[in-house]
């Protein structure tokens, strides 16, 4: 009979939420009052709005020309190891250059939009 209740308890105790489980809860739950109480402010004060809003499309034109910057780079490259590549080694170093970068330009362009 002990043996049974032991293992009722451990069963029990595997399916009761961790201490982790609850302090993410409450973090969660702080984060919503503090999400909440923002809005508040912000929405009492249009310049804040303001503020935000030309902050944001600054940020975003920033990281449009950060991704203008790197495309150019990686086609400044490309020409260089094109121009000093032989030319039987050309057409294949194009290739592989377009597939390894074409991923990349891709996440780039989804992480834009």
């Amino acid at each position: 009979m002990d043996d049974d209740l032991e293992k009722y308890f451990k069963e029990f105790m595997k399916i009761m939420p961790t201490e982790d489980l609850y302090f993410e809860a409450v973090r969660d739950i702080v984060k919503d009052l503090i999400k909440e109480y923002i809005k508040k402010k912000m929405n009492e004060d249009e310049t804040i709005r303001k503020d935000l809003a030309r902050v944001i499309e600054e940020f975003m034109d920033a990281r449009i020309k950060e991704y203008d910057a790197v495309a150019s780079m990686a086609k400044i490259v490309a020409k260089i190891g094109l121009v000093s590549a032989p030319d039987d080694v050309k057409e294949q170093v194009y290739n592989d250059f377009i597939t390894m970068f074409q991923k990349e330009i891709e996440g780039i362009i989804k992480k834009t939009l």
